[in-house]
């Protein structure tokens, strides 16, 4: 990209070629007059990390401040995890492909409801949080990690295919599932 702005310093994060998304703004914190509207959360266990977003609504745009990115968590863990959070009754929108583990972590008090499904869900929901004025809290380290490295896919020819990249998709999932 030739965008001659000399201005990319500071909350200014790094775009390249095929990136996901883009124009996403570093703040110090979330402030306090930011309203927590939801949680995402990817499921992980052994190769993927599990991913628990916080989603503030604040100032006509939203707020990422990321709470949990580890492998290796039963879902009584990441349940007890969230319940330790403040505001635990807030909605978590979590991966509908796993409608027996958002059954069981209601079953632990949590309020849970399944992302959006269906054709092209994922492009849509990309291009829904693209939409958005996201910002990212400077804490936030694996959230800022991956949205630098979300990549469309290409084929041999380099050709950009419509279907992210895996390997920096788990906090990248649970924004978009929350969104």
């Amino acid at each position: 990209s030739s965008s001659g702005s000399s201005s990319s310093g500071e909350g200014q994060l790094g775009e390249v070629e095929g990136k996901i998304y883009k124009d996403w703004k570093i703040v110090e914190e979330v402030p306090h007059e930011a309203r927590l509207v939801r949680r995402g959360l990817d499921f992980g266990f052994s190769n993927d990390p599990s991913a628990v977003v916080d989603i503030y609504y604040y100032n006509g745009g939203y707020i990422i401040d990321e709470q949990l990115y580890r492998k290796g968590l039963l879902n009584n863990q990441i349940a007890n995890y969230i319940l330790g959070l403040d505001s635990p009754e807030t909605i978590v929108v979590a991966d509908c492909a796993e409608p027996k583990s958002i059954e069981e972590m209601r079953g632990y008090g949590l309020t849970m409801v399944k992302s959006a499904k269906g054709n092209d869900s994922i492009v849509n929901g990309i291009n829904l949080v693209q939409a958005q004025k996201i910002s990212v809290s400077k804490r936030t380290t694996n959230v800022i990690r991956e949205y630098r490295n979300y990549l469309w896919r290409t084929d041999k020819a380099g050709k950009i295919l419509n279907d992210p990249e895996h390997p920096f998709s788990h906090s990248m999932d649970a924004i978009r599932y929350a969104l």
